[in-house]
Formats: structure tokens, C-alpha cells, sequence
């Protein structure tokens, strides 16, 4: 892992050995995040340390009055899963970069596989799950749980971790919840976690995500708009101006 790049700061090690990495970091309709922070706090996962760039918004994030870096680390030893949760979108010129060393990362712990938690809009409300894999073998795993996203693209820092993956020879899926435009949609998230409950067997309850879905929408709608206070150039403020451009 390149330090200059991204530095991992584990307050713990893993103790899982070989497992199943989830990403989540905010994108459309925020899916990734929502399901990803609501998964560590359902199962009450622990948390094992951050991630931290001077290629990400500089942010700190109060969870119940404690300052808390924006990416963190969490496992759940019992379900052999680790989960990287994020508050904050990594800027387009930046995603290749950190996609490469969110792998590195991966392969360092020994994780055997990567999840991809996204969201994907399409002109419905159906709240539907496509998939996408970056080995054909992986599609038996979701063809029966998902709708498999036979063409079009992924984008932004998931797009980059997807392509890496590939390239790394490292098995990978992405779950990409179905929304109606780019607004928080915790229900589209509600469809991802009973997806990966579907093919992992977490048994991870929506029942609470459900009942909260209008006021999460609220409180992730104020946290959205925080974050388009954020302008690219304040983000790209401290990227050297050789970084090349990517998504």
C-alpha cells in the first residue's frame, strides 16, 4: 500500500481471517453508505480503526458527540465480514488512486472476496438489485438474487475498485440498488442488505432501516447538502496539479 497515498489506522487488528470485505461509500441515492453504516450498527460491529487521505474532503464526522474519522474499518468475526463505511465521496480525479490501494488493503487482510454496496438510477420505483461480478463464474452466486446488469457502466470510486479487483484476480460483486434520481433512498438500500442477506446468508433484519426510511431520508438529505458545500476545488485544493485525470 502506497502511504502517500492512503494510510490505514487500525486501532485493532482483524481477527477474521480470510474474509468478505463490504464497501459502502456515498454515491447515488447514497446506498452504499446507508447500507454499509446501517450493517456496523445493526450487527454492532467492531470497529477496528480509519482510513484516512489527504485526497478526501476534509471532514470529521460526530457520531453521538465523538469526533470520528469519515472512513472507517468495522468486523463481525461471528459472520466473517469486514466493512468499510464512508461519510464522504471520494472527488473523480482521485477515485483511481484510491480504488487501487481500497485493493491493496483488501489483499493485505486476506479477504477473500469484495462487495460492492452502490446505487444505480433507473426510471422506476420497483427498488430493484442489479449485479455485476468481475469473474463470469461469480454470476451463478447472484443470478437468482439480483438482476444481473448485462450492459452499461459503473462509475466514480466503485467503478475504479471493480476494475482493480479484476485486474488483481480478486473475486468481486457489486450490488447496485435501484433509485428514482440521485436523492438519499434508504428503501433502495433496504433492497441491497436483503440482497447480500440473500447470498451470504447475514441475516441482517431491515425491519428498523425500514421503519426509519422517511427520517433518514431527511437527515441524509441535510447531510447531502453539507457536503455540496464542499466545492471540487476545495477537495482538489491539496492534489499535486500533475494528478492525473480518471472517471
Amino acid at each position: 500500500m502506497d502511504k502517500e497515498i492512503v494510510q490505514v489506522i487500525l486501532e485493532k487488528e482483524p481477527s477474521v481471517k480470510n474474509p468478505i470485505l463490504i464497501e459502502g461509500f456515498p454515491g447515488i441515492g447514497l446506498v452504499g453508505n446507508i447500507a454499509s453504516q446501517y450493517i456496523v450498527n445493526e450487527l454492532k460491529m467492531t470497529y477496528l480503526g480509519a482510513m484516512s487521505s489527504r485526497y478526501f474532503p476534509p471532514l470529521a464526522v460526530l457520531l453521538g458527540g465523538v469526533v470520528n474519522m469519515p472512513v472507517r474499518i468495522y468486523e463481525d468475526a461471528a459472520k466473517g465480514i469486514v466493512i468499510l463505511t464512508a461519510d464522504i465521496p471520494v472527488h473523480p480525479l482521485a477515485s483511481y488512486e484510491i480504488g487501487k490501494e481500497i485493493v491493496s488493503f483488501a489483499q493485505s487482510i486476506g479477504a477473500k472476496e469484495m462487495i460492492c454496496l452502490a446505487g444505480i438510477t433507473v426510471m422506476g420505483d420497483q427498488h430493484r438489485v442489479f449485479g455485476a461480478v468481475t469473474h463470469p463464474e461469480l454470476l451463478d452466486k447472484i443470478k437468482d438474487k439480483a438482476e444481473v446488469f448485462e450492459l452499461g457502466t459503473i462509475t466514480g470510486i466503485t467503478g475504479s475498485i471493480m476494475n482493480e479487483c479484476r485486474i488483481k484476480n480478486m473475486p468481486a460483486i457489486c450490488l447496485l440498488g435501484e433509485t428514482a434520481s440521485a436523492e438519499p433512498d434508504p428503501r433502495a438500500a433496504i433492497a441491497a442488505i436483503e440482497t447480500l442477506n440473500k447470498i451470504y446468508d447475514l441475516g441482517v433484519s431491515t425491519v428498523k432501516l425500514s421503519e426509519q426510511a422517511e427520517q433518514i431520508e431527511v437527515q441524509m438529505a441535510q447531510l447531502a447538502q453539507q457536503m455540496k458545500g464542499a466545492t471540487p476545488e476545495e477537495q482538489l485544493s491539496q492534489m499535486p496539479k500533475d494528478f492525473p485525470l480518471y472517471g
